[in-house]
């Protein structure tokens, strides 16, 4: 047998044996074609079947089969004697019928028992290619055949690995009881979240915004305070000031008369009246230097009297 096809036939079998638990010896059903074809092809039907599934065999055969190897005429007695050296497989039948319909009885819908099939017919393989984990072995030009398996093999194969790699239904609750356990420590060593405040709707910026006018003081008010404080005492005179309570002369304007003006002269500016004001303030007074000058004679007197007594 090639290499590659030997690979490719390893290859098969250890699918069944992952996916569907075949071990060996293999149990393989031989139907009375398949036994006739490969003597017709001077084939070693067991050597040849190990070849074919890479490891050993055990062929079994069911009495509705034998019934049709001894009904064939040619190459019957061969066939009858390579039979006897197989296991006979009981079969619920009392009355023999064809060993095709015995075969597909025997394996059902699901191939409970793991059998291998070696059949050459072709109603037989079509209908056994349905039921997932049944391995196929036919003969092709004096050759043994493997088939390969169908896509119904291979998404079982994949349900099935997927089945045993993922956890079972305790293995499941215990993961979860331990996830939830360590979401809750790790909630509890957090600190504690602060609320966000809700953004509403923001004001205007304060910079741009109109001051309002009360309160505001304005440079015209703050002439008219200036000049309120700057007014003379009451008693005292400005050199040049009339009172306002003089009638004006004929042919001085209002504001001439109201300061005390002739019409020639101009009005005092605000700085000289300041000036004028503080002037009046530092005049000593008229009896003031005379009182001290006397005073001090006094006392210059009272001393000479003393010294003389």
């Amino acid at each position: 047998m090639r290499v590659k096809r030997t690979k490719a036939y390893k290859k098969v079998m250890k699918l069944y044996q992952q996916s569907f638990g075949f071990r060996e010896p293999y149990q393989v059903l031989v139907s009375a074609d398949f036994l006739l074809e490969g003597v017709a092809k001077n084939l070693e039907v067991i050597k040849t079947l190990e070849d074919a599934l890479q490891g050993k065999v055990k062929p079994l055969i069911t009495f509705c089969s034998i019934r049709d190897v001894r009904e064939e005429g040619e190459h019957r007695s061969k066939a009858i004697a390579v039979s006897k050296g197989f296991e006979k497989r009981r079969c619920p039948h009392k009355d023999p019928v064809p060993g095709s319909q015995c075969i597909s009885e025997i394996l059902g819908d699901e191939n409970k028992y793991n059998y291998c099939v070696a059949v050459q017919d072709e109603m037989l393989r079509a209908r056994l290619r349905k039921v997932p984990g049944v391995p196929l072995v036919c003969v092709k030009q004096s050759t043994m055949v493997l088939e390969k398996p169908q896509d119904v093999v291979k998404q079982m194969a994949d349900s099935k690995s997927r089945e045993k790699l993922g956890l079972s239904d305790l293995e499941r609750k215990m993961l979860e009881a331990v996830k939830k356990k360590d979401r809750e420590e790790k909630l509890a060593l957090m600190p504690p979240k602060h609320k966000k405040k809700k953004k509403g709707p923001k004001g205007p910026n304060p910079l741009s915004v109109k001051k309002s006018k009360k309160g505001v003081s304005t440079p015209s008010s703050d002439k008219t305070k200036s000049k309120q404080t700057m007014k003379p005492p009451s008693g005292s005179s400005i050199p040049g000031a009339q009172s306002s309570a003089t009638p004006a002369k004929p042919g001085t304007s209002a504001a001439g008369t109201k300061r005390g003006l002739s019409s020639g002269q101009e009005a005092p500016s605000v700085r000289t009246k300041k000036i004028r004001v503080s002037e009046s303030m530092q005049q000593p007074t008229s009896n003031g230097p005379s009182q001290s000058t006397s005073g001090q004679q006094q006392k210059s007197r009272r001393k000479r009297e003393n010294s003389k007594a």
